[in-house]
């Protein structure tokens, strides 16, 4: 989806592109392409206030009084000063309107905080992928010791040691040819095949791939890197 605009509704829900209804909802697919949008750079827009004009306040809850207050307040003599009052609270030059409501927080935090385990797992995902061995250098074995779980009397000291043997905790690779040699065959039959030595295609790709992850860590915000 193409998103161009985000409008906010009334119902908590989004309106985008002007004519499709969003819920805000994280297991919908749309308001997380939303987020990813925002997190794009862009900003939605809030929801439409109506503003009422002179008439709507002085008709409203909080205008004039009702026709029997009124009928009462003419016998009184203070009807003519109760609609000077409310005249005066609520001039003519109130002309009403709409207005946008602030864009509220949450969906600005639900997009960062989306960003965020976005660059984490990158970061993470990157940090593996440098940490394993260079394919043109390969890997040495290591080893350890390890207590085998039998224990056997130590006649010096007259206690019982653990049996230890040594177990391969990280078994050897060796590095892969530096060079291969690629064989190419002519359309024509009696052309005889050309013979090319090149990179090692693993290595080649090995190192494309190492330079993208460590561009992922450098990128890599502080705060994605401490946690």
């Amino acid at each position: 989806m193409t998103i161009e605009t985000v409008k906010l509704q009334g119902s908590g829900g989004y309106l985008v592109n002007g004519n499709m209804s969003v819920p805000n909802d994280p297991a919908n697919r749309h308001y997380q392409e939303l987020l990813d949008w925002i997190n794009e750079g862009n900003m939605p827009i809030g929801s439409d206030i109506i503003e009422p004009d002179y008439v709507a306040l002085r008709t409203g809850s909080d205008g004039y009084a009702s026709t029997g207050e009124q009928l009462g307040m003419i016998a009184e003599g203070t009807q003519a000063a109760h609609v000077a009052e409310i005249k005066a609270l609520y001039p003519k030059t109130i002309l009403g309107g709409i207005t946008l409501a602030p864009v509220p927080a949450e969906i600005l935090e639900a997009a960062a905080t989306k960003l965020f385990n976005t660059q984490l797992a990158s970061y993470n995902q990157a940090v593996s992928r440098l940490a394993q061995y260079v394919v043109s250098v390969g890997r040495v074995e290591v080893t350890e010791m390890q207590a085998t779980g039998e224990q056997v009397l130590n006649e010096e000291t007259m206690e019982m040691d653990d049996v230890m043997v040594e177990v391969i905790t990280q078994s050897a690779i060796e590095a892969v040819e530096p060079t291969v040699e690629v064989t190419t065959y002519s359309d024509d039959m009696e052309a005889e095949p050309t013979v090319e030595t090149i990179v090692n295609p693993l290595i080649t790709t090995d190192l494309a791939e190492r330079l993208a992850a460590q561009n992922v860590v450098d990128a890599s915000p502080e705060a994605v890197k401490d946690a």
